[in-house]
């Protein structure tokens, strides 16, 4: 399992927040750790995995995360072989890791707008 830290910080007077990982990622996502540090605790947690062509597919969004240091596990719902619109899952089954391919990009939105703040995400994933 390999761990891609991203920190990010918030400018003084504005109270959103956005960084990028230094690399690029194939792989599939395994979890997700948020260290708040010292970020307000109604700040909104947005992570995305930006691909070819400028895709993105949304990995987490987290209103109000807190300010303590949590775990999250993403899942995608996977689909029906025989029609591709229908969903397998049931109530807790029928889920996958998703798939990383391109950079993994955090946005938190109201991170307090005092004074600089910062945090960082760690992915936790699994090369294919």
């Amino acid at each position: 399992m390999k761990e891609l830290i991203i920190p990010f910080e918030s400018v003084i007077l504005t109270e959103a927040a956005a960084a990028d990982a230094t690399e690029s990622v194939v792989g599939r996502l395994y979890c997700i750790e948020y260290r708040p540090n010292d970020v307000d605790t109604n700040a909104d947690l947005t992570v995305t995995c930006v691909g070819a062509g400028a895709v993105s597919k949304t990995l987490l969004v987290k209103a109000n995360a807190g300010t303590s240091d949590c775990w999250f596990y993403p899942r995608d719902i996977e689909h029906a072989v025989s029609n591709g619109a229908a969903l397998t899952a049931t109530a807790g089954g029928d889920r996958e890791c998703p798939i990383l391919q391109g950079v993994v990009h955090v946005a938190v939105a109201a991170c307090g707008a005092t004074t600089i703040r910062y945090g960082t995400i760690i992915i936790y994933w699994e090369p294919l």
